[in-house]
């Protein structure tokens, strides 16, 4: 099967992190967190001066049982006078690959993502509340599931995807990492002067694979995923999507998350 390119150039990168070991099989506990039913993906920047209604909206979100709620900073705002601390390339290829998947021309902020499925202007919170209604991601029974544990020194995940279509795309795995509530004081830029809260503000995220007709089960090195020189928090996630022949992302199929111990 052909990979497609925007995927082809994710794997290569990450190929040079990942390690598959073999299962140690022993004690691992999967995480007991409630099950996800909503990922919510805010695309914001703190250079935005119409972005931190949509950020304290994401922080009231996340707080909410079975939300996993990310903020992906972009950094198309960093030409005004602040430099997003947050903020990278990547965000803003994700975001320019939903506008691709929604039809749509333009990308703007603030932007919310439901479930991959539509996105809306991040601050209305009625729209966003509707759609969480309506697209909430299946549980129980046959539905594609996803799983994080600890073992040891490593992060372990289990995907299954279900039965899949053998004439469509086959879904991708999705890890990624993102850091705890954060407070910025602004200096430059149209939010100069005012102290910004972001809420699980993602500090890197990356395709693990493909999925197939069997389970999967990754391992990666848990020191990997933690930011060298730092104290240790945030945490990670894992998101099984749909994608079509092109590399667009689709609709999420499953999600977990993980936060990690304070030292």
């Amino acid at each position: 099967m052909t990979v497609p390119r925007p995927l082809a150039r994710l794997f290569a990168i990450f190929a040079l992190l990942v390690s598959f070991l073999p299962l140690s099989g022993a004690g691992a506990e999967e995480s007991k967190a409630e099950p996800i039913t909503q990922v919510l993906e805010l695309f914001t920047s703190q250079g935005c001066s119409s972005c931190p209604p949509a950020d304290r909206l994401l922080t009231k979100l996340a707080k909410e049982p079975g939300v996993l709620a990310l903020g992906y900073h972009v950094d198309y705002w960093d030409y005004i006078g602040w430099r997003d601390v947050f903020g990278s390339p990547e965000n803003t290829e994700r975001q320019r690959a939903y506008a691709q998947a929604f039809a749509t021309t333009t990308i703007y902020t603030p932007q919310m993502v439901v479930n991959g499925r539509k996105g809306v202007v991040g601050s209305h919170e009625a729209k966003i509340r509707k759609l969480m209604r309506t697209t909430a991601l299946p549980q129980g029974g046959s539905t594609p599931k996803v799983a994080l544990s600890v073992e040891g020194d490593r992060l372990h995940i289990t995907a299954d995807a279900g039965e899949l279509d053998p004439d469509a795309p086959a879904p991708v795995l999705m890890l990624v990492t993102f850091d705890d509530e954060t407070i910025t004081t602004i200096e430059r830029g149209e939010n100069s002067g005012r102290t910004i809260v972001n809420t699980r503000p993602v500090r890197d995220w990356r395709i693990l694979g493909m999925a197939s007709g069997e389970p999967m089960d990754i391992d990666l090195p848990f020191a990997s995923l933690l930011k060298r020189g730092e104290p240790s928090g945030g945490g990670c996630a894992v998101i099984l999507q749909a994608v079509t022949a092109d590399g667009i992302p689709g609709p999420i199929l499953a999600a977990a998350q993980m936060e990690f111990a304070d030292p």
